[in-house]
């Protein structure tokens, strides 16, 4: 029972996970056009918010501080008309995502499954039913999920963000390449913080085979262990197992909870840079006007929750990353015995 739960898998240590990347996105390759659409859909949602805040300025500055009733009354239409537009695409982007992950999910499995069906007897012998039961059904959520739905919050954040900063910088230049500073130093943060959690991830992924082989072997081998009264030792292999998965799990969310707060202060650093230099600049000819500062306040925070976004997503990523070598891996295994390159096929034998 101990062999069979602490089966030796393939160790994954290498820091270069472009490669498995790139192969995850492949995935999405037969179904281009309905990535495209969710893309595009997305594009759309994120220029649309962006322009959304830009035209609460105007509403400010040239409706309601200038007294115009008219104008406030035409940048309103404007504003309700965008609304409209936003909900529509986002409906659009959400249901052509659904349907695309569901697609990536069954095509992952397909893949396992008829690989499976080609593997020689040995490879069943030597690896616990319960490791394969993980690659199928587990990781595969994880990988359809990452390059679905991730790939869409990546792409949003992305946008979200090149739109605000053109917009802030037909606003105020020099407001906006204060809060650009706060761009490269979250993107140093998240490189550092890349490399231990791809390292803890890979782990849990690693344990939680384990615990399921364990799981499979228990139940399957119930009979043996009753007989041979071994469920105390199984008991106690088992604690032990799920012990090693929360510590490793506890270390990976400790440093995801840890880099949203870090990216939150510098956001905060970037919002009070933004009042305390158009305080300073109120009295001069060069003042921001009212809206202005509301817009630029309302940027930054909208620059926080695409970070935010995407920091969830590169924690769930590395959670892919570890998911998707263990696929790969299994996809990439030859069977022992193959066809010959010259053999015939006879067709349907039929007995006479």
């Amino acid at each position: 029972m101990a062999e069979l739960i602490e089966h030796d898998e393939e160790e994954f240590t290498s820091s270069k996970t472009g490669a498995t990347v790139l192969k995850l996105v492949k995935q999405l390759k037969p179904h281009w056009l309905w990535a495209a659409g969710f893309l595009s859909a997305a594009m759309v949602v994120a220029v649309t918010e962006s322009y959304s805040t830009f035209l609460g300025k105007r509403i400010i500055d040239e409706g309601i501080v200038a007294r115009d009733t008219s104008a406030l009354t035409d940048l309103l239409v404007q504003y309700g008309v965008l609304i409209l537009v936003q909900t529509v695409v986002v409906f659009g982007f959400i249901y052509l995502c659904g349907l695309l992950g569901e697609r990536v999910r069954y095509d992952l499995r397909q893949k396992l499954f008829g690989h499976l069906q080609k593997l020689s007897l040995s490879y069943y012998n030597r690896t616990p039913v319960g490791w394969i039961m993980s690659r199928v059904t587990s990781d595969t959520e994880r990988v359809s999920d990452l390059v679905t739905w991730g790939m869409l919050d990546v792409v949003w954040s992305i946008l979200n963000i090149g739109a605000a900063v053109i917009f802030m910088l037909m606003i105020s230049v020099p407001l906006a390449l204060i809060v650009c500073l706060i761009i490269p130093v979250i993107v140093v943060l998240a490189i550092k913080f890349e490399k231990r959690l791809v390292t803890e991830y890979r782990e849990v992924r690693k344990i939680n085979s384990k615990i399921t082989g364990a799981y499979n072997e228990n139940i399957t081998g119930v009979r043996v262990v009753k007989a041979l009264d071994r469920e105390t030792r199984n008991l106690g292999e088992f604690g032990a197992l799920t012990g090693r998965m929360y510590r490793a799990s506890y270390r990976a969310a400790w440093l995801s909870a840890l880099f949203l707060p870090l990216v939150q202060v510098i956001s905060s650093l970037a919002i009070g840079a933004v009042v305390l230099y158009s305080g300073l600049r109120s009295g001069s000819v060069a003042g921001i006007s009212i809206g202005g500062i509301q817009a630029f306040i309302s940027y930054v925070i909208f620059m926080v929750w695409p970070i935010q976004e995407m920091a969830r997503v590169f924690a769930e990523m590395q959670q892919a990353i570890a998911s998707g070598e263990r696929i790969f891996s299994l996809l990439e295994t030859e069977p022992e015995i193959v066809d010959h390159g010259e053999a015939l096929d006879p067709g349907t034998l039929r007995g006479e």
